[in-house]
């Protein structure tokens, strides 16, 4: 079968990727749009211009989130949206992200224009998205604007979240222009996102295709770790309530409990707050963001509690107290079955093979999971994520649109979808 997406369109796809890139590009050749920054801003317009362009009807809702309705023949109220996030880490990839929601430009041109030139209807319209914080770089927590759609999160609740100089969400967004009003007319029954794989299970099988079948289970834990502030010279070391050395042995705690049980968990400690952060004061507060995860929710909600208890008990002889800011936890959720089985054929159709794998990162498509059936596909990266030096080949990014291309075309014309 050839593929869907031809030579006009896939360099139109080059071009507008090289564009995005440029928003916000770090000298690493990575790029840092955070959200509501000023690059975000630039980044959203390019694609508002674009959709309008192609002509999609550009849409923006209370927290940000773009979508590109492509409206086709015979199709009613349903959709078929797709798409993934242009904001970024400090230190972002120029693939994460932005590849699926350009990629999701391209194909749906390329559906629509096999609709017209075939002279065939569809069944659903297909809707463009780029999703709000995803990240959660700046405002936590990430998969924000999906969140607020499928409605595990108030919209004010959202806008309401402060980055750490107390920006708001919701003036971060008015200060770009992006906090809209507009609503999808229509009504979201699957949704599909292309991302770079963020791993090298793809690139060590030397497979071009990975099929999604679920997602690692993810525990986010921010422990607060409250002590007294001191003199750092002469308050002597007994009496010293000192959090970030308390700090210190729960971070400990959590990496020797993922070394010494061997399951194959990943964890982290990536970020802290310091009150009051002065080199002659004794730290009375200190923050940290954790994370667990792991393919099995038994392993995870296990290994999660006796790390809780284990930094609790390290810390006691400290005078340190212990509480829990944030304790938000992603369960181990399967893919759509269908979903997995129409980017299978896909693939197959178009000569790619093709792997199952599971994600161990979050993406948009989790969070609307919970209210509508969900695709993700992969393509190979160099196993390096959230860094400038993050790569995928472009003949990677070219197999990965023309299997997304197909995969959105069997969505929108079957009738058992």
């Amino acid at each position: 079968m050839a593929a869907m997406i031809g030579e006009e369109l896939r360099a139109a796809f080059h071009r507008l990727f090289s564009a995005m890139a440029e928003i916000g590009a770090t000298p690493a050749g990575g790029v840092c749009r955070l959200t509501g920054s000023p690059e975000d801003g630039r980044a959203r317009d390019l694609l508002a211009a674009t959709l309008t362009a192609t002509g999609a009807e550009a849409i923006a809702d209370t927290v940000g989130n773009q979508f590109g309705l492509f409206r086709l023949p015979g199709a009613g109220d349903t959709a078929v949206l797709c798409g993934s996030h242009l904001d970024s880490q400090p230190t972002g990839g120029r693939f994460d992200g932005t590849y699926g929601v350009l990629a999701a430009v391209v194909a749906a041109q390329a559906v629509r224009a096999r609709l017209a030139a075939e002279g065939r209807t569809a069944r659903h319209h297909l809707a463009v998205v780029n999703w709000t914080n995803e990240e959660g770089a700046r405002f936590q927590p990430s998969l924000t604007g999906s969140s607020v759609f499928i409605g595990s999160l108030t919209a004010d609740a959202a806008l309401a979240l402060a980055d750490g100089d107390g920006v708001t969400l919701g003036a971060a967004l008015d200060e770009i222009g992006w906090r809209r009003d507009g609503t999808l007319p229509v009504r979201p029954i699957r949704a599909v996102e292309l991302h770079v794989e963020q791993g090298s299970v793809l690139e060590t099988a030397g497979v071009p295709i990975g099929l999604v079948t679920g997602a690692w289970a993810t525990r986010k834990l921010c422990l607060a770790f409250v002590g007294e502030p001191s003199h750092t010279g002469p308050t002597p070391m007994a009496r010293r309530q000192d959090a970030l050395r308390a700090a210190a042995r729960a971070i400990e705690a959590l990496y020797g409990i993922v070394e010494a049980d061997g399951k194959g968990a990943h964890a982290s400690a990536a970020r802290l707050t310091i009150s009051p952060n002065s080199p002659n004061v004794v730290a009375s507060e200190v923050r940290v963001w954790f994370e667990l995860r792991h393919p099995q929710q038994a392993i995870l909600d296990d290994m999660a509690e006796r790390f809780l208890a284990a930094a609790t008990a390290a810390v006691a002889p400290l005078g340190v107290a212990v509480e829990t800011a944030i304790d938000e936890r992603r369960p181990s959720l399967p893919f759509d079955a269908v979903g997995v089985e129409i980017v299978r054929a896909a693939a197959a159709a178009l000569g790619h093979a093709s792997l199952e794998t599971m994600t161990v990162a979050g993406h948009d498509v989790l969070a609307l999971q919970r209210k509508m059936p969900g695709t993700l596909i992969f393509v190979p990266s160099e196993g390096l994520s959230h860094n400038e030096r993050e790569f995928t080949k472009a003949e990677d990014l070219d197999r990965g649109l023309d299997v997304l291309a197909e995969t959105l075309w069997r969505m929108v014309t079957a009738a058992n979808v």
